[in-house]
């Protein structure tokens, strides 16, 4: 038996349950239409919530604090604890003055560290000043380019230990001692200050030596300006410029500094040569000390003090010879100041040869003040001195 298709059958088949059961059709329409609704809201909803943790997690803090959670305090490069958002006044000594000089190693590190970041990461808008400013502010270029000719420095360029002492953060430590020497607790080390967990996440070889340390000026100029492009920011916008240096140090009046120091590069530097000694302080001049002083000599008479005169039983302090010889004269008089004390003893007559001349000078100048005349005045015997 061959069973007939009538077109049409199925469609009236549909019809007439509609019909019947008007009130089922009417919830199915519903769902087959909400439901392409709903995913596309859920595919939304988990895009955005998606793109903002990533945002937030990448892109720098607006003015030192993070908008969305003022409580959480940014940690700087250095491990330094958020400034308060009031800017302060830049000191004279941290404002460009005079000839801006870069040592010519240091130089070479931060224009070698924009070029590959122009390469790397074309959007982020580098230069060579900013990388160098940090580089200023962070260490005086090194100490002054007191590097090797790696690039590596010839002595610990250390912060404080980070044990949350003053303005600094508790951060124990995470290299084991390999940076920065210390096994208890981390220490911003090299040129640009990077504590040892945050080198960590970017560390480079910026001279291409198969190594990364942040206690190489190459490296570290690197790995400065790889920070500072983090999270797809364009510095040559004004707003995600100084957003960027915030998130290197979360402080307003090192953001200002910075900010002047590159500006003042880019209208010129003087490559000056690398020091051999370390320089600390900005524009210190490597001098030698002073010669020493040998301290003058102590005279044996406190000064102002007053010979005491002489008796028969005491010889003169500076006289060698005996009670019964009188002092010796000598030929040359010392060179003493014309201070004068006079003093008036009586002298015994049973000794008279104790008296000492009114015009015989003293042997030697016992004090560089004061000299002393005698005067000796006659008693009889057995009277009484005049006092």
């Amino acid at each position: 038996m061959r069973v007939r298709h009538v077109p049409g059958a199925a469609t009236g088949h549909v019809r007439r349950l509609c019909l019947r059961h008007r009130t089922l059709a009417a919830v199915t329409g519903g769902v087959l239409a909400i439901v392409p609704a709903c995913a596309a809201v859920i595919g939304a909803g988990s895009w955005a919530a998606t793109a903002s943790t990533i945002h937030s997690d990448n892109v720098a803090l607006v003015g030192g604090y993070d908008p969305k959670n003022p409580l959480v305090q940014q940690i700087g490069v250095d491990g330094s604890l958020p400034n308060a958002p009031t800017p302060s006044p830049l000191p004279a000594d941290e404002l460009p003055n005079g000839p801006l000089g870069i040592p010519v190693t240091a130089l070479a590190a931060y224009r070698k560290a924009a070029d590959i970041l122009i390469a790397e990461q074309p959007g982020c808008h580098i230069d060579w000043a900013l990388i160098a400013s940090i580089g200023r502010i962070e260490s005086n270029h090194a100490r002054g380019g007191f590097v090797d000719a790696k690039g590596n420095t010839l002595e610990p360029i250390l912060g404080p230990q980070l044990n949350g002492a003053g303005p600094f953060a508790a951060i124990p430590d995470t290299d084991g001692g390999k940076f920065d020497g210390d096994t208890v607790w981390d220490r911003a080390v090299g040129p640009t200050q990077f504590i040892p967990s945050t080198w960590a996440g970017y560390a480079s070889d910026g001279n291409g030596d198969g190594e990364s340390n942040p206690n190489n000026i190459f490296d570290a100029a690197l790995g400065t300006g790889r920070y500072l492009c983090s999270g797809g920011l364009d510095l040559s916008k004004p707003d995600q410029l100084r957003a960027a240096v915030f998130r290197y140090n979360n402080s307003d009046t090192y953001v200002n500094t910075v900010l002047i120091w590159a500006e003042a590069y880019r209208t010129g530097v003087l490559p000056t040569p690398d020091s051999k000694v370390p320089i600390g302080a900005p524009n210190a001049a490597a001098a030698p000390p002073p010669a020493s002083v040998p301290p003058p000599p102590v005279p044996s008479t406190p000064p102002g003090s007053v010979t005491p005169p002489p008796s028969s039983s005491l010889p003169p302090s500076n006289s060698s010879s005996s009670s019964s010889k009188p002092p010796t004269t000598s030929s040359k008089p010392p060179q003493c100041p014309t201070a004068t004390v006079t003093e008036t003893i009586p002298t015994p007559t049973t000794n008279p040869s104790t008296s000492t001349s009114p015009s015989a000078p003293p042997t030697t100048c016992s004090s560089p003040t004061t000299t002393t005349t005698t005067t000796t005045v006659p008693s009889t015997s057995g009277s009484t001195p005049p006092t």
